[in-house]
């Protein structure tokens, strides 16, 4: 655990807050890739990812004041904090995000499919990335394990983040790891999808998969933001799922 990564004189470099920019170079770097295999004018994708970025931290905040409401009881100013980078969730982050970006997509007057798709094969590459910067930071953390690979934190880090003070599932190498999984999977097979946001749609589908199962070994403040988290990943399974049979049984071929 290294939550100060490094120093460059009186400037301290945090881990989470690195990685977290590096995850927003990276899925910048895929989505440029793709939107140029695609002949789109991919330069875009910079006005996309700082659309994304703004809109995906104030909806990530959003959803963890709402799955954590119990922790700003009597103090709810906290919970205007969007800048508190340790206090975030991966769905409202992505929901605000994606409409942020759509909203520059409305205006450049571009395919929002293809964008979309862009960022079913981004989204994963990046979240691999922050989620080094969630271990190195002692967030996201699981719950109590005597597994082999169970990692212990530092007492006051364990202390001061919630944390049960034994080992505790690495759940932020689990979500790395399956997140990875993904980004290989969908880039294997991105050729293959017949109808634009199908990519996306795809994405979407497998990460509901990956967190609802993540949630089991997930520890959270709250005891009900696991139930919740997980049919937050139900219902966005079933969407997903729905938007790709539609596309494929009731559309025209034509993409």
């Amino acid at each position: 655990m290294r939550p100060e990564l490094f120093k460059l004189g009186p400037l301290t470099v945090h881990s989470y807050g690195f990685f977290l920019a590096l995850a927003f170079v990276v899925g910048m770097l895929v989505s440029f890739w793709y939107l140029r295999r695609r002949f789109v004018d991919a330069y875009v994708v910079f006005e996309l990812v700082l659309a994304a970025a703004v809109g995906g931290i104030v909806g990530a905040r959003i959803f963890y004041v709402i799955g954590h409401w119990s922790e700003f009881s009597g103090r709810w100013w906290e919970a205007l904090k969007f800048w508190n980078v340790e206090g975030l969730v991966f769905y409202g982050g992505f929901i605000f995000g994606v409409l942020a970006a759509a909203a520059v997509v409305k205006l450049r007057g571009l395919s929002l499919g293809e964008v979309l798709d862009s960022g079913g094969l981004a989204v994963p590459a990046a979240m691999a990335v922050a989620r080094v910067g969630c271990y190195l930071n002692g967030c996201c953390f699981g719950k109590s394990s005597n597994l082999p690979w169970a990692v212990t934190f530092p007492a006051k880090t364990q202390w001061n983040m919630g944390m049960p003070a034994n080992p505790v599932h690495p759940t932020q190498i689990y979500e790395l790891l399956m997140d990875l999984a993904i980004f290989v999977l969908l880039l294997s097979v991105y050729k293959r999808f017949r109808y634009r946001g199908e990519l996306m749609a795809c994405y979407v589908l497998l990460y509901a998969v990956a967190r609802f199962i993540n949630e089991f070994f997930r520890y959270h403040t709250n005891p009900h933001s696991n139930l919740f988290f997980q049919v937050l990943s139900a219902v966005a399974f079933l969407l997903a799922g729905s938007l790709i049979v539609f596309r494929r049984r009731l559309l025209p071929e034509a993409r």
